[in-house]
């Protein structure tokens, strides 16, 4: 089914946590050069559209979500939300985050890691 790519960016896929190894290593489960990669296998599918990932390099250390949030495009007002789930979840902040402004994916299994990282859930984006 077609989706408008406008309308898909109007929602952002949100993951969050601590990779414990080097970029080399965080950058390798998104790389689509012999697919399916790692990530598409985690999320079912079998490519994802580069326009509509956001793979934030990591930091050099541990930061607190709301300064990972400054690197994703998510409506202000979400942020809140965002702090709360994160905090349900007992992740106080990380080293890594990447996002997904795709409405027309489902993330079906939110409890798994993917890469390390948690699944915080689907957010309005600010795009």
């Amino acid at each position: 089914m077609y989706i408008d790519p406008l309308e898909r960016m109007k929602k952002i896929h949100i993951w969050i946590g601590f990779f414990s190894k080097g970029e080399n290593e965080y950058e390798q489960y998104f790389n689509q050069e012999e697919p399916p990669c790692q990530f598409c296998k985690d999320i079912d599918c079998e490519e994802y559209d580069e326009d509509f990932i956001g793979i934030i390099p990591l930091f050099e250390k541990k930061v607190g979500v709301e300064q990972l949030l400054d690197e994703v495009p998510i409506d202000e007002n979400e942020i809140p939300k965002v702090i709360e789930k994160c905090k349900a979840m007992n992740i106080s902040g990380g080293n890594a985050i990447f996002y997904m402004t795709d409405a027309s994916i489902v993330i079906e299994n939110t409890e798994k890691k993917y890469n390390e990282l948690k699944y915080i859930g689907i957010y309005d984006s600010s795009l």
